[in-house]
């Protein structure tokens, strides 16, 4: 869905995407320029969406499959939800990527030098 979230936030005026893993630089930006957010549900916690949901309002673009069409619901204290894209452009996933990259080379030398002290090189 990352090739249309930003076309949708767009056009439908969406402020609040839920899903179930991260969204691109577009989608970002797009959050950003149209100040919406993207928030995932805790992981494995389904049956207790399943029990904020009290109504199928309507759902859009079923040919895209159920995953990834787009459900209406009306729900009530849905949650617990966090955020990973905010209405400002800060990427939660992406900021933590980058994080890890940047510590990759030295964590890459301190494996090195261990291997090496354990075998004795």
């Amino acid at each position: 869905m990352d090739d249309f979230e930003p076309e949708v936030i767009e056009k439908l005026g969406v402020k609040l995407v839920i899903g179930k893993g991260g969204m691109g630089p577009k989608t970002t930006e797009a959050m950003k320029k149209f100040k919406a957010a993207y928030a995932i549900f805790t992981g494995g916690a389904g049956v207790l969406a399943a029990q904020a949901i009290k109504r199928v309002v309507g759902v859009h673009w079923l040919d895209l499959g159920i995953a990834e069409a787009m459900w209406v619901l009306e729900v009530e204290n849905f949650g617990p939800l966090t955020v990973i894209i905010d209405s400002y452009g800060n990427n939660y996933y992406e900021d933590l990527r980058k994080n890890v990259r940047s510590k990759v080379p030295e964590l890459s030398k301190e494996v090195v030098n261990t291997i090496k002290n354990v075998i004795k090189i």
